[in-house]
């Protein structure tokens, strides 16, 4: 095929009786193609929409109580050129001004109010169906008071990991706003955090329970957990004879212990961490013959994980003195 003849192929082609017909059903096509689109835009069809939602017009002294919904769902008949509008375009928000629907402690909207709100939005479309179909948002213009917060967590973490300190809160206190008086309220509480072979710091963003007919102010705080990873050692202890009577001496044979432990990386190289191994002379059994006695841990550092002895017995005699 020569290339450079192609544009002179296309154009002889198209001078052609066939190439005529081409051109003609094209342009049928695209008349009809627009005609089609226009009646259709005019014609006027139902859709659903979810209306974002804010209340306006809140004055500083009032805060509401009850959770105001993200959305109202809509089912309105309109234009098709409008139903595009919203398909492809950016949903408007309803606005609820608050001067105009304030009864009293609450904000109420019936269900005729909802309809003309999303009328307005909507730029007069018809509103077939609204829901929810009414609104109370209860108010107060009481100040809130200051609790503190407790976290609900059950954390483990990784088996070459430990969890250092207490849980972080971005904020140890929230404010309560209520109808009533706040005084019984003495602390809220997380939701529950459940997190399982943690193995680095974590943070995650929790709820905050709100006490009923309450509103918590944030009603989320952010929650640390400060994961450390732990090394393995070892180290010699000396075995320390206990509730020896007087004028008897304890002998063990070794006198030292090795001990085996997971120790975090910040412990590790600072002054060895607590650690003791006792003989109790109490644990003797005289009625048997073996010359062993167990030996255990106690007064261990709470930093400690994975505490071993490497023998949990040795040998002893009894001296007097």
């Amino acid at each position: 095929m020569n290339l450079r003849r192609l544009p002179e192929d296309i154009m002889a082609a198209l001078r052609s009786q066939r190439g005529h017909n081409v051109l003609v059903f094209l342009a049928f096509l695209a008349v009809s193609t627009i005609l089609w689109w226009v009646l259709a835009l005019n014609d006027e069809d139902q859709c659903d929409v979810r209306l974002p939602v804010r209340v306006t017009n809140v004055p500083d002294t009032v805060t509401i109580i009850s959770k105001i919904p993200d959305n109202i769902g809509v089912s309105l008949r309109t234009r098709g050129s409008q139903l595009l509008k919203l398909t492809l375009g950016r949903v408007p928000t309803a606005e609820i001004d608050f001067r105009v629907y304030r009864n009293g402690n609450a904000v109420r909207l019936t269900d005729a109010d909802l309809k003309a709100i999303a009328r307005q939005t909507l730029d007069g479309a018809s509103i077939v169906v609204v829901s929810p179909d009414t609104l109370n948002l209860a108010f107060t213009t009481r100040p809130g008071q200051a609790t503190p917060v407790e976290i609900d967590a059950v954390v483990s973490p990784g088996p070459r990991a430990t969890l250092t300190g207490k849980p972080r809160l971005s904020a140890d206190s929230v404010m309560v706003f209520s109808l009533n008086r706040t005084d019984n309220i003495i602390s809220v509480t997380t939701e529950p955090i459940r997190i399982t072979s943690l193995n680095e710091t974590a943070t995650r963003r929790v709820r905050i329970i709100a006490p009923p007919a309450t509103r918590v102010v944030p009603d989320s705080i952010d929650v640390t957990f400060d994961v450390e990873p732990l090394i393995f050692k070892t180290r010699k202890v000396a075995i320390d004879p206990v509730n020896v009577p007087l004028g008897h001496k304890l002998i063990t044979f070794p006198a030292q212990i090795e001990v085996s432990y997971m120790v975090p990386v910040s412990v590790y190289k600072s002054s060895e961490p607590r650690l003791r191994v006792v003989a109790d002379y109490r644990s003797i059994d005289r009625s048997k013959p073996s010359r062993n006695m167990r030996i255990k841990l106690v007064d261990v550092s709470p930093t400690l994980s994975n505490v071993q002895l490497a023998s949990d017995s040795v040998e002893y005699i009894i001296e007097n003195l």
